[in-house]
């Protein structure tokens, strides 16, 4: 709108022919401008003195000018037509800070006080400590408090008059802490967050983000422009750091960060670690470091040794150098790319590393472990080349969306993550070790194949009972496999989120938390991404397989449009690891432990192969079926016995002999033998085996059909054994003694016809 140039306003007054009414309340900082503002830009300067910058374009007092997402300095200073800090008065008459010589008069007013106005918020020495405090804060018995919620107006039972304010600037200039535990003021829609738009920690004071390691507790404080860190952060329990994109982290500050993170207490058993911190360092921000820089004891320097295998308990515990090593740019069982960097050797941001426990406990008991040093921020680029392996980690003091990450790096990964649990051994040989990796892509997570029980929900022998969720823990290490051209690995600031390991998605994978389920829907440019996104709707499928000598191994398939009926970029997890049983989806030959796939229907065949290294029987189920139809139904199609077994009602038992089985098993969703039953389907669906482990005839009948004769001849036709009255029972083994090494045939003679098998017979 256009003033004319002798018009006038009254600012507090209600302005009347023969009367002024005088406002109830103070006045500070009047800006006025003749351009339009955007809201970023006011809130910019909310909690700021402005002035003019090198430019002649506004600027904040407070954030330094070349802050990266500095919202106002793309304004010239002449749209600045009055600016009115209060600060100058003279016989009534306010001086026009704007340089537009448009002073304004005082009329009719009280007194003038002291700034109370919040540019920026300042912390006081009268209060507890407590953020929630308004004594801890400046004025604060007149203003409402940095990041938590106020009321627009009186009724505070209606939560629509609730207003969060997430662009305050604060400056803690002494020691405070935060534990949102005043739940009227803890922010709508947000658990356990404030956001501020910067933050300033002076010289030698601390921040501390209330939290217990124990009960899972803690909070998240995102700062979305700039952090100045003279002083201390300290992240107690799940507590979480969070800059968002372009959110600077002040290079030249010299404070610290300090989280916990907690690992085995076992001397036997490795984590996968990465640091959310490096070197306290004047000069650079994110950078390396060595384990003994950043790591500690609570806060004492821990012990590292180099003359033991062993490390051991103590104050402060001891480590042992030896199983400190990260692996770069190697494939597989390449042992050569594993680098031995020990407790001194130097680690980039963003790379993983193995360390074994100091031997306080069992694998299922916990040690913590305080990192300690400068917070990374920003983007963190590491290359890796065409199918290679790196072991890399979350380098955030914040949970990181495994998705967002995934999706990042289309151009450079496989888009399957892999992270490793060690899970029993009790010794330091590699060939004891007990382990395996589980999978992570945009189709979802698969625990690793495991030994020692044969339910998917029981772990016995050291059995674990992880799943990786969505979220990646602070200092979670994985492994990345180079996609066919390789490329930058890139971590950033859109891939960080508050996301508590006690919410059952982000699991830090070490033998202590029970197995979830819990999976998010991945997609979309979540680039501000800072709580949890909706819950994964899409139709998912677990396979599991239970080995003669108790190896679980379990497939997952998921139906998304986005994959196809092929190798899928980001779908499809390939198999990482041998186990001496195994079972697995067969995409192109290829062998995967996580399938995607666009269409799953009555039509849909999903080909599974299964190698076993002994003799004996073995079991399909079908561990889980989820957003799913009342009519879906999951077949278990045993190709050589043609028999369709409805996984859906019960575990689908069959013996093998040791081999591999490519071709013979796959998963349907129709019983296309309930289309076209005959004899010769009564036939085919018994198998009869010799095992020599057993040294035993194995008969395998489970649709229970009638069996009259057994007889098991020499190749010239001699009888060697004849049974009658042979039972219909699903699984039967008949013990054979003193049989001569050689070939024989053995025949069932059944009503619908013989099913004849020949078999060798080796001492």
């Amino acid at each position: 709108m256009t003033v004319p140039s002798d018009s006038h306003f009254i600012i507090g007054a209600a302005h009347h022919i023969n009367r002024q009414q005088k406002m109830r309340g103070s006045i500070d900082e009047v800006r006025i401008w003749n351009v339009p503002l955007s809201a970023n830009q006011i809130q910019y300067i909310m909690n700021q003195e402005i002035e003019q910058n090198m430019s002649l374009n506004v600027d904040g007092k407070i954030l330094p000018s070349g802050t990266t997402k500095n919202d106002i300095d793309d304004i010239p200073w002449n749209n600045l037509i009055g600016y009115y800090p209060m600060s100058t008065l003279v016989f009534g008459s306010i001086k026009d800070e704007s340089n537009s010589g448009n002073d304004a008069s005082m009329i009719n007013y009280s007194n003038l006080d002291e700034q109370t106005a919040p540019l920026p918020y300042k912390t006081t020495s009268g209060g507890t400590g407590n953020w929630d405090d308004s004594a801890t804060w400046e004025n604060g018995d007149v203003q409402y408090l940095p990041g938590v919620v106020s009321y627009l107006y009186e009724d505070e039972s209606n939560d629509s008059d609730k207003l969060t304010m997430d662009y305050n600037i604060v400056q803690i200039k002494h020691d405070v802490s935060l534990d949102n535990t005043n739940s009227s003021l803890i922010p709508l829609y947000k658990e356990n967050n404030r956001t501020v738009l910067g933050l300033i920690i002076t010289n030698n004071k601390k921040l501390t983000l209330n939290g217990d390691n124990g009960a899972q507790t803690g909070n998240g404080l995102i700062v979305s422009h700039y952090l100045e860190l003279e002083g201390d952060i300290d992240l107690e329990g799940e507590s979480q750091l969070i800059q968002t994109i372009d959110s600077d982290l002040v290079v030249g500050a010299s404070g610290k960060l300090e989280r916990d993170q907690q690992g085995t207490a076992d001397t036997y058993t490795y984590n996968y670690w990465s640091s959310p911190v490096g070197t306290t360092d004047s000069g650079v921000t994110n950078h390396s470091y060595s384990i003994s820089d950043i790591l500690k004891d609570d806060n004492q320097d821990i012990n590292f040794t180099s003359s033991s295998y062993n490390g051991s308990p103590g104050t402060p515990i001891t480590l042992a150098d030896y199983w400190m090593w990260k692996f770069v740019n190697g494939d597989e069982g390449e042992y050569d790319h594993w680098i031995h960097v020990k407790s001194t050797g130097t680690m980039n941001t963003g790379e993983g590393f193995t360390m074994k426990g100091p031997g306080t406990g069992a694998i299922t008991d916990e040690q913590n472990y305080v990192f300690s040093g400068k917070p990374n921020n920003g983007d963190v680029n590491i290359a890796i080349g065409a199918g290679k392996n790196y072991l890399i980690g979350n380098p955030y003091p914040s949970a990181l969306d495994a998705y967002e990450f995934i999706n990042d790096n289309s151009a450079s990964i496989t888009g399957t993550l892999y992270f490793w649990e060690h899970w029993g051994g009790g010794s330091h040989v590699y060939r004891e070790y007990q382990g395996g990796y589980h999978l992570l892509n945009l189709s979802g997570a698969t625990t690793a194949a495991t030994q020692g029980s044969n339910h998917p929900d029981v772990g016995t022998g050291g059995t674990p009972t992880k799943l990786p969720g969505n979220y990646i823990p602070v200092s979670q290490g994985f492994f990345v496999l180079g996609d066919t051209n390789g490329g930058t690995i890139n971590f950033n600031n859109g891939q960080r989120i508050f996301h508590k390991e006690s919410n059952g998605n982000s699991t830090f994978v070490e033998m202590n938390d029970e197995f979830s389920d819990a999976e998010i829907t991945p997609g979309g440019n979540n680039q501000e991404n800072t709580t949890a996104t909706s819950e994964d709707t899409r139709l998912k499928l677990r396979i599991g397989f239970n080995s003669i000598n108790t190896i679980r191994r379990q497939l997952l398939i998921t139906e998304d449009s986005n994959a196809t009926q092929g190798v899928d970029w980001g779908y499809d997890g390939m198999i990482q690891e041998s186990q001496i049983d195994d079972m697995f989806w067969l995409i192109n030959n290829q062998r995967f432990t996580i399938q995607g796939i666009d269409v799953i229907d009555n039509q849909t065949i999903l080909p599974i192969g299964v190698y076993t290294d002994s003799d004996g029987t073995n079991s399909f189920a079908l561990d889980a079926l989820t957003n799913a139809t009342a009519i879906t139904k999951v077949y278990l199609h045993d190709k050589v016995l043609n028999i369709y077994h409805n996984l859906s009602e019960e575990n689908y038992n069959v013996f093998l002999p040791a081999g591999e089985y490519l071709e013979r098993f796959e998963i349907t969703f129709s019983n296309q033998n309930a289309l076209n039953i005959n004899d010769n389907f009564y036939v085919n669906n018994i198998e009869v085996h010799y095992s020599n482990n057993l040294k035993s005839i194995v008969i395998i009948n489970p649709l229970h059909h009638d069996i009259n004769t057994i007889k098991m001849m020499t190749l010239l036709g001699q009888t060697v054994l004849e049974i009658k009255d042979v039972s219909n029972q699903n699984y039967q083994e008949i013990k054979l003694n003193n049989l001569s090494s050689g070939a024989y045939i053995i025949k069932l003679n059944t009503p619908n016809g013989i099913v004849s098998k020949k078999i060798i017979v080796r001492k």
